[in-house]
């Protein structure tokens, strides 16, 4: 008998495979997700190309046209293959009702082994800090592990604080930097990776749930309770 015997991890008992989203668009209470197609590129030029300050972050340079945005998404169609599909987010309500104001990325890797999801956002200002933003996590995420995927992920520019403070507020866990990543615009970047998995799943939809309920928010449309407070109580609710 070996005096140190080896420490093994947990065996997954779910070996299914995960699958990756169909065709048809996610509808919650402020937004819509639906497949890109070239009828939202009017409204994404107006909310996303035309708004150079956006593209700061965003590994591409801003479009200097409607027509080179036009290019640049069609592109990005091309990309929608068997692991990659390409959301526009439509607003249900305000002065954009019916707009296409950002873009939703779910990419499915591995997904007949080791079953991981990546999120990724292309927010207009519509969306930036709305409950319509959140809700396009929520509704995203909770679709990529109804499909099995044991691991949500989402990686960013590290000097990016705003993506990496959203990633916290939605309940990624921050894992590590990896230096000299990527190279974008003749810049430099070292990645920032975080993840949320799939037991930590069921306290971030319940707070997803809890925080964009009306209830939650006053005449003024202001929050009443941070997500972050709802979802740190729903810990001690559990672990207790």
């Amino acid at each position: 008998m070996l005096d140190n015997p080896l420490t093994l991890a947990a065996v997954v008992s779910n070996t299914n495979p995960a699958h990756l989203p169909g065709s048809e668009p996610l509808t919650g209470q402020h937004v819509t997700l639906e497949r890109l197609i070239q009828n939202h590129f009017p409204d994404l030029y107006e909310n996303v190309g035309s708004h150079a300050d956006l593209w700061t972050w965003w590994p591409d340079e801003p479009p200097s046209t409607a027509s080179e945005f036009d290019n640049y998404l069609n592109e990005l169609l091309k990309f929608m293959t068997d692991d990659l599909v390409v959301y526009a987010v439509i607003l249900l309500s305000g002065t954009n009702r019916g707009k296409a104001v950002g873009l939703a990325f779910a990419l499915s890797i591995d997904r007949r082994t080791n079953r991981v999801a990546e999120l990724g956002l292309f927010f207009g200002p519509h969306l930036q800090r709305t409950r319509a933003g959140t809700e396009v996590v929520y509704l995203l995420g909770g679709l990529l592990f109804e499909l099995n995927h044991r691991r949500l992920q989402w990686k960013t520019n590290s000097l990016n604080l705003q993506s990496r403070k959203a990633a916290e507020r939605y309940g990624f866990v921050y894992e590590g930097t990896f230096r000299q990543d990527q190279i974008n615009k003749g810049r430099n970047r070292d990645s920032s990776w975080y993840s949320i998995i799939d037991s930590e799943w069921p306290i971030c939809r319940k707070a997803f749930e809890r925080w964009l309920d009306d209830r939650n928010f006053d005449e003024k449309q202001q929050q009443k309770t941070g997500i972050n407070e709802i979802r740190g109580a729903l810990k001690e609710m559990w672990i207790s």
